[in-house]
Formats: C-alpha cells, sequence, structure tokens
C-alpha cells in the first residue's frame, strides 16, 4: 500500500469508516412488518459485475426528462462512479459517465446525483480532494460531470468532472465528508448540502455554493453544535415555499427535525421537533418532503430495542410550533428507512427499508402509504429475496409520470454486487 502522510485534520478525514460503512449500516437494519401484500411487477434493470459498471450502489437513481435513470456506485475495490441507464423500446443499456480515480479526485459516492440547471450533473463523495499544496485531504469533494467539448467517436464516452469544492484539509473550521443527502439547487444556480463532520464544534455543518464568475466559494451558513441541538446530519436539505431550510440530525438522545430561516444576518437554527424515543421514533437519518399545504414527512430508522422505526409528519400549527404525527410504525425492535420518502401526485408515499441482517429471508421492501378518509393505509409493494431482483434497498424511490417506481438495491443480484430495478402497476 502506497504510504501516505496526513495532517492533524486529514487523519481525522481518514479515519472515516466509510468502505465498512455501507455493510455496518446494513447489519443495524429493518425486520420487516408483515402488512397485507399487493401485486407488483418486478424488473431487474441491470445487475453490477464489479467490472467496469463497479458494485454496491447505496443511493437510488435520478430520473431525467426522457426517463433515463442516473445513479452512483460505492465499489470498496475502487473509489466508486457515476452511471446512466438509457431506455432503449423495452431494453435499458448501462453506460458509465465517469470513473472516480485515486490521485487528485473524490473518491467513494454514497449520495444520489442532481441535475443543476445548467443540466450537468451534481453530486458528492464521502472521500477524496486535496489541500491548496497538493496534499491528500480525504475529506470528501462536491463534484460537477458534463460533456467534453470534444467530439467523442467512442462506444463509451464518459463526461468531464469539474471541481466544485473539496472540503476540510487546510480550510480552518471547514465541513468534511458529506453524507448521503442529494445536493439542493436554489434559482440562482447556488448549492446547498451538509457534511457529517466539521465546523466550528466538529459537529457538522450546512453549507452553501455559490456561483461566481471564476468558479465557487463556500459560504458555511450553520455550524451543528450540539448540546441540546442538532448535530451529524446524514440527510441533505430540503427548500419550504418561502426558502427556509429543513434537515434531520442526531444529537440529544433521540435526534432533532430543524429549520434554518433565512434573515438579514444569515441563518439561524431553530428546532421544531425533538423525538423522545418512544412511539414517536427515534434516529432519523433520511431527510424531508413537503406536500403542497406545508406538511414536511420523514422516517426515523429507530433500534432493534426499542423504539421502532417510524414514517412521520410535521404539520405546521398556528402558533408557530409543528405537530408530529406518526403515519406508520414498523415491527418493533426493527429498524426503519433511512432514505428520503417519494410522493406522488395523488399524495402517496413510497419508500424502502433494507434488509434484516438477523433474518436471513428478510432482505429489504419497497412500501407505498396511502391517505384514505383521514388515516394512512400501508401497502407492501414488493419484498426482496436476494436473488436476481437484488437485497438492501438502502436509497429511496424515484417516481416517473406513468407511476413506475425505481431504485436500486446494494446488494443481491447473480453476482452479488447490487442491482437497478423498476416496478411497475
Amino acid at each position: 500500500m502506497t504510504e501516505r502522510l496526513w495532517t492533524s485534520r486529514d487523519a481525522l478525514c481518514s479515519n472515516f469508516p466509510l468502505l465498512a460503512f455501507a455493510p455496518a449500516l446494513l447489519c443495524a437494519l429493518t425486520i420487516i412488518a408483515m402488512p397485507s401484500m399487493q401485486a407488483q411487477t418486478m424488473h431487474t434493470l441491470h445487475v453490477f459485475t464489479g467490472g467496469g459498471d463497479g458494485s454496491q450502489p447505496f443511493a437510488g437513481v435520478t430520473l431525467d426528462r426522457d426517463g433515463n435513470l442516473y445513479g452512483t456506485t460505492n465499489d470498496p475495490n475502487s473509489d466508486g462512479g457515476v452511471y446512466e441507464l438509457v431506455r432503449q423500446g423495452s431494453d435499458w443499456i448501462f453506460k458509465p459517465l465517469y470513473n472516480f480515480q485515486p490521485q487528485n479526485d473524490g473518491q467513494h459516492p454514497i449520495a444520489p446525483v442532481a441535475f443543476g440547471p445548467d443540466g450537468a450533473l451534481y453530486g458528492t463523495t464521502a472521500l477524496g480532494g486535496y489541500n491548496h499544496d497538493g496534499t491528500p485531504a480525504w475529506c470528501g469533494t462536491v463534484y460537477g460531470l458534463h460533456p467534453s467539448s470534444e467530439p467523442c467517436e467512442s462506444a463509451i464516452c464518459l463526461l468531464n468532472e469539474t471541481r466544485v469544492y473539496w472540503f476540510g484539509g487546510d480550510e480552518p473550521n471547514d465541513g468534511y465528508q458529506p453524507n448521503y443527502g442529494s445536493l439542493l439547487f436554489d434559482s440562482a444556480g447556488n448549492v446547498y448540502g451538509t457534511t457529517f463532520y466539521g465546523g466550528t464544534y466538529d459537529r457538522g455543518t450546512a453549507y452553501e455554493l455559490l456561483k461566481t464568475q471564476d468558479g465557487w466559494s463556500e459560504n458555511i451558513i450553520y455550524n451543528f453544535r450540539g448540546h441540546g441541538a442538532p448535530v451529524n446530519p446524514q440527510a441533505g436539505l430540503t427548500f419550504d415555499s418561502v426558502g427556509n431550510l429543513y434537515g434531520t440530525g442526531f444529537g440529544g438522545s433521540n435526534g432533532f427535525v430543524y429549520e434554518l430561516v433565512h434573515s438579514g444576518q444569515g441563518w439561524d437554527e431553530q428546532t421544531i421537533y425533538s423525538f423522545q424515543g418512544g412511539n414517536d421514533g427515534a434516529y432519523p437519518v433520511g431527510g424531508l418532503i413537503f406536500d403542497a399545504n406545508g406538511n414536511a414527512y420523514g422516517t426515523t430508522e429507530g433500534s432493534y430495542t426499542s423504539p421502532p422505526g417510524t414514517v412521520f409528519q410535521l404539520s405546521p400549527q398556528a402558533d408557530g410550533t409543528w405537530r408530529e404525527t406518526v403515519l406508520h410504525h414498523f415491527d418493533l425492535g426493527a429498524n426503519g428507512p433511512v432514505s428520503n420518502l417519494a410522493m406522488d401526485a395523488a399524495g402517496n408515499l413510497y419508500g424502502t427499508t433494507p434488509g434484516s441482517p438477523t433474518q436471513d429471508d428478510r432482505w429489504g421492501m419497497v412500501f407505498r402509504l396511502s391517505p384514505v378518509n383521514g388515516s394512512w393505509v400501508f401497502t407492501q409493494l414488493y419484498e426482496f429475496t436476494n436473488g436476481s431482483d437484488g437485497a438492501n434497498p438502502a436509497g429511496g424511490v424515484s417516481i416517473d409520470s406513468s407511476g413506475n417506481l425505481y431504485g436500486a438495491c446494494t446488494n443481491g443480484g447473480a453476482n452479488g454486487l447490487g442491482t437497478v430495478w423498476e416496478i411497475t402497476p
């Protein structure tokens, strides 16, 4: 192994157990409830081989306007990559878009990709990056991918990577190691996200990347501090209808949901809900989504012993507080979803739960929650078998205009290295 010389921050960045992180997380995941099932049709669109296509996609997939799919791989034997699945009639063609390199690059993307206003793909890597003096920082990156200006005559035409931002390293009090959350863009093309570590208190940051004529500049909009406030956000950020930002974090005993309110002096943090560790759930890993009425929806992972994982709703009240309503409890002694929910035009919620390491025949599922007469009806749409369909869908669900669902499994498939799947009604 090549010897690496690190500064103290580099050592901190390098200590993030990424290669063991996805399996470690999957070792603490869901024992799935057994509700009534609704017949769905599962199609395996791609089976990862660990070759030029990578392996172990931890995030879900992102849809473009033409119905093509984009995702990332967190191959433990390489540095990961970004791929596209192109629909051609009834078939899907896999195309690698970018392979991260061990030198002067990001490493190990575990978050989804997002389309920027310029049409380019953007995302984060949990490791990689360099200091200004060229020494490795290993603290994570924000990257952009765009087509080359040169014509491509090859069957495989990789995209060019643009360095948007490299975290940590020789930047004092910078955040480092962005986690699962997708990047968020405002109308001006600025980028928002979170880091799990770093900042003034080394408890994580919320950051803004401002687009300038010369590239990008970072602005830390909040330093997570603990002491009864949110810390170590794993999910990304979400805008409400007036431009405030929302997210989830650990801290306290059981985790929080927070709001970042934009003011003339910057951004102020307000905790809008503190989980109590009872039937309301605990340990939110995924982020939030909003409906047209301003209600927020999210999930908690829970724990083996107590409390169970949940799907919850937060509703704004006239006095400025938020009321939590639990829409579904997963099995007691099991964990819940670890990714964002998705909502269709009818207000149904969709999500995934990865499998249970304590039961060999539980490999994860896709579920739906439907609002019916003032309550919510839970339906298990599909249960994975660890066969050709895959296992452990840790990432979320994407929905196309026809109501088809798409996602990825971290494991399973013919090679045990993950799949991309479609579920049709």
